[in-house]
This record gives structure tokens, C-alpha cells and sequence, in this order.
């Protein structure tokens, strides 16, 4: 993750990553789509993402 974050930040590389380890993915996420049974429940910025406490419980355990 630290590579992908300053691959990121010194080439302005964008990435999609589909990872399951959700507090590892949005350690370097700069936006996060939340996906439950196929639909996307959120698609926000990460910090917004990670700031909501009822959604992270919902669906991101922690």
C-alpha cells in the first residue's frame, strides 16, 4: 500500500484497486465506492467514507 500511495503521489498515477482488507484499501484510497450484493451503497470521498460511523459498521466491519 505504501508503494501505491507514493507511486500516486510522485506520478499522479490512478489506480483502481478491488481489495478486501478495507481498512489496508483505504489507507491509500483517495475516493471509495462501498458495494453491497452488487450495489453501490456509498461512493464518496474516503474520508467521508471512513468519517461515517454507521456505514463503516454496516458494511465494512469496522
Amino acid at each position: 500500500m505504501a508503494l501505491l500511495r507514493r507511486l500516486t503521489d510522485q506520478t499522479g498515477l490512478t489506480v483502481l484497486l478491488a481489495e478486501q482488507n478495507v481498512r489496508s484499501a483505504m489507507s491509500v484510497a483517495d475516493r471509495g465506492v462501498v458495494l453491497s450484493v452488487g450495489h453501490v451503497v456509498a461512493d464518496d470521498d474516503a474520508r467521508r467514507i471512513n468519517a461515517d460511523d454507521d456505514l463503516r459498521h454496516a458494511y465494512l466491519g469496522f
